[in-house]
Order: C-alpha cells, then sequence, then structure tokens
C-alpha cells in the first residue's frame, strides 16, 4: 500500500513512517497542509492519513483540496486528531473515516487494511 501520511509532529510522523515501510508499504510524510497537497498532486497514493491540526492549510481544508483533484476523488482519506472534533467534520470534508488519537501504529495500519 503507498500511503500519504499528514502529520506536524516530527516524533509521531517518523515513529508511523518508519512503522509502515517496516510492515511493507510506502510511506510519503507530509508535515503541512500545503505538502499534503503538492504531495497528492505528484504522485497517486492508496490511501492518505491526514491529522486535522497542522500548518498551512488545515486539514479540514486540505482533504477538499485533495478530494477536487481528478486523481484523488477515490483515495480513502482518514483523519486523525487529539482535539476534541466530531467525525461529521471529516465526513462533511470528504474524508472516510476519523479517529482519536492516541493511536499505535499498529490499530491504525488494521483499520486502513479494512479499505485496501
Amino acid at each position: 500500500m503507498k500511503i500519504l501520511l499528514v502529520e506536524d509532529n516530527y516524533d509521531t510522523r517518523t515513529i508511523f513512517r518508519l512503522y509502515f515501510e517496516m510492515a511493507g508499504h510506502i510511506c510519503r510524510a507530509a508535515s503541512s497542509g500545503d505538502e499534503a497537497i503538492s504531495a497528492a498532486q505528484e504522485e497517486s497514493f492508496d490511501t492518505i492519513i491526514m491529522d486535522v491540526e497542522i500548518p498551512g492549510v488545515n486539514g479540514w481544508d486540505a482533504v477538499r483540496q485533495i478530494r477536487a483533484l481528478p486523481t484523488c476523488s477515490t483515495v480513502p482519506i482518514l483523519m486523525f486528531t487529539a482535539y476534541n472534533h466530531e467525525e461529521a467534520q471529516a465526513l462533511e470534508a470528504g474524508a472516510n473515516g476519523f479517529l482519536r488519537k492516541p493511536i499505535a501504529p499498529q490499530d491504525l495500519l488494521a483499520y486502513l487494511q479494512q479499505w485496501n
């Protein structure tokens, strides 16, 4: 599976990326909404994991912009956050699912594999 991981916390981003790669997946990491949109324009992904509270374009708006790209209209997008947001907001933005942090990398990967 080719994953785009959008997470602004360096440690979390590194741990998740390494876990996904050790599990045999390809993972491109981005630390902001702007980087995520650029990545989605440059490459195709099987799944996108989007943090909500990120620098630049926030996660909600990044999902909306990514969904508008012709190559990303059906890519599964999972939003996740440590903040008190509602799942309905994620679905309204165009995400397929929503999880709260903290979450272990193996649990996140198991959740994603349901889609692929």
